[in-house]
């Protein structure tokens, strides 16, 4: 049976960020998770079928973590594309990704795991897409020089 309790399942997942990012997706185990997230043993089992959903929710997760702040989305959109305001998103992005290390190193083990799992590489390979396509529509849209 997989448990619903919304918080400790992200409990849970911050955890297996914690863990991947600790020990490689090799030392990701529902025990380990436990461990972590300081939760009797078998619980990450109770909210994950497998490890590959795990791994999967991990991904999901680090996404979210990393995505900007909806205010400042809206402020980029709102200001005219200068150099200036482009250097304040490159450094408002470096921030978010150093203020999230073990997220970065979590997502290099992904990564590296998406090798031999289809459903890991399926999600990280569109998101990948994403936002590369975001990036590209944002700098074309902003007529600043790509060189």
């Amino acid at each position: 049976m997989v448990r619903r309790n919304a918080e400790r399942r992200a409990a849970l997942v911050d955890a297996a960020i914690e863990v991947l990012a600790r020990e490689g997706a090799r030392g990701l185990t529902f025990r380990a998770v436990d461990s972590e997230a300081k939760v009797p043993g078998g619980t990450a089992s109770n909210y994950f079928v497998n490890r590959d959903e795990l791994l999967i929710q991990a991904a999901r997760r680090v996404y979210e973590r990393l995505e900007p702040d909806p205010a400042t989305v809206e402020r980029q959109l709102a200001t005219a594309p200068t150099r200036e305001a482009y250097t304040e998103l490159m450094l408002e992005v470096v921030g978010r990704v150093s203020g999230f290390r073990t997220g970065y190193l979590a997502l290099l083990e992904l990564r590296l795991e998406a090798t031999r799992r289809p459903a890991l590489r399926t999600l990280l390979s569109e998101r990948v897409r994403a936002d590369v396509d975001a990036n590209v529509a944002y700098h074309e849209g902003s007529g600043l020089p790509g060189d």
